[in-house]
């Protein structure tokens, strides 16, 4: 019997609807055959069928694989998590592991009570800096008019 998915393969977009079918099927078929495993009942399926013990050696290799893989990226990450734990902030900036800390703005005392930051500061000459400008201009017009 010609089993297969019957459904139209026109475009692009099925391409991402094919995927999932096939995922879906795929776990479909792994959770019988591993339930069979169980039960220890496998065999009749693949020794009657080559192709279900064929797909099924492949898939069990690919599964085995995966795991490892995940796992061993799992297990680097825990052993760089737990090296950089080991690190102070000072050896993780100078390994080039952490970004420097931003560098906080200067004080400049106004007076004993208040301090403007660098900005406030800068903005507040701008502003001294524009009212000179203007006691300029009016002490030359006054001295001027004299």
């Amino acid at each position: 019997m010609p089993c297969r998915d019957y459904e139209s393969d026109n475009g692009y977009e099925m391409r991402e609807h094919y995927k999932e079918q096939c995922d879906r099927l795929a776990r479909i078929a792994c959770a019988a055959m591993e339930e069979l495993e169980r039960m220890g009942k496998e065999d009749f399926l693949i020794l009657k069928n080559q192709e279900v013990g064929q797909w099924w050696a492949k898939h069990k290799e690919a599964d085995r694989k995966e795991k490892a893989r995940i796992a061993e990226k799992e297990r680097k990450e825990r052993v760089k998590a737990e090296a950089l734990a080991r690190l102070t902030d000072e050896e993780k900036e100078l390994l080039g592991l952490k970004k420097p800390a931003a560098k906080k703005h200067a004080k400049f005392p106004v007076s004993k009570e208040i301090a403007y930051d660098i900005e406030t500061w800068t903005k507040d000459q701008e502003e001294i800096e524009y009212m000179l400008e203007d006691l300029k201009e009016s002490y030359l017009q006054i001295t001027r008019g004299k």
